[in-house]
């Protein structure tokens, strides 16, 4: 695999900011369980929606290949099929673009959904202290932001989006390991102040070799993974307290630190608590 996960790119921590929700921190420092999410209910809406590209119908190889990758899938999902039949089918769309373009549409729409239905992501940052990361996604600087140490067999997995100028388009019939991890991994260069790493998980009921298994949308964290936990600067005191109240408690060794506004810089510094 050409693409390069966190440790391999020598990345020492990665951060996750989130609103406050005591229930969901709970379960992190205690249970040692972190959240994925679906990535349909992420709030970029090219965000994990690849599109099957026709111009690739315009070269002939590329169009032999994407037919007989219908012919492919038709032969392992209707085994019952004659061969004959197979042939005929494909005979059809070697002959009509228009059918098959039409095919390779809803072939996009239906990957759509099965990335949607098979796959969850968690999100990560190289930055704790980035103020639009605290704004979008840790509730307005009211939120926390989670520092993971890469030094795990969890973490350690982790791969870097790639943020690009132009719409990524894929061939249908391409199945290079890179290609497919693409689909996950790619947004618009709009986005690169996230400097994001993403870990890659299935759904729940739904297995896939290499990719990690979660239950109730969870994944396992390897204890000591979780170095910090850090509070937003506009955390009200009274959250603040049940934060460092669950630290102690844990007993873990987690440290607190706390997201401070520099008062004459549009900047944030990361300190003790």
């Amino acid at each position: 695999m050409r693409t390069q996960t966190a440790a391999q790119q020598r990345i020492r921590r990665l951060y996750h900011y989130q609103p406050f929700d005591l229930t969901r921190l709970t379960r992190t420092i205690v249970e040692r369980t972190i959240y994925c999410s679906n990535p349909a209910h992420f709030n970029d809406p090219w965000d994990c929606k690849p599109c099957f590209s026709k111009s690739f119908l315009d070269d002939t190889s590329k169009y032999d290949q994407i037919v007989q990758w219908f012919v492919d899938v038709g032969r392992k999902h209707n085994p019952l099929v004659e061969e004959d039949e197979h042939r005929r089918r494909a005979a059809i769309l070697q002959s009509n673009r228009g059918l098959l373009e039409r095919m390779v549409a809803e072939a996009t729409r239906g990957l759509e959904k099965a990335i949607a239905k098979q796959y969850r992501v968690y999100c990560l940052s190289t930055h704790p202290d980035a103020p639009l990361m605290w704004s979008h996604y840790a509730h307005s600087h009211q939120g926390i932001c989670l520092e993971f140490s890469v030094q795990n067999e969890l973490i350690c997995a982790a791969l870097p989006v790639q943020y690009r100028d132009t719409y990524p388009l894929f061939n249908l019939a391409d199945d290079d390991v890179d290609a497919s991890l693409e689909v996950l991994l790619t947004k618009s260069d709009i986005w690169t102040y996230e400097s994001e790493y993403r870990l890659i998980a299935a759904a729940p009921g739904y297995r896939a070799p290499g990719v990690l298994p979660t239950k109730d949308n969870h994944l396992k964290v390897p204890a000591g993974s979780l170095i910090s936990v850090i509070l937003g600067c506009s955390m009200p005191n009274e959250q603040r307290a049940l934060v460092r109240s669950l630290i102690q408690d844990a007993g873990q060794g987690i440290a607190l630190l706390s997201a401070q506004r520099v008062p004459d810089r549009y900047a944030i510094q990361i300190s003790r608590e």
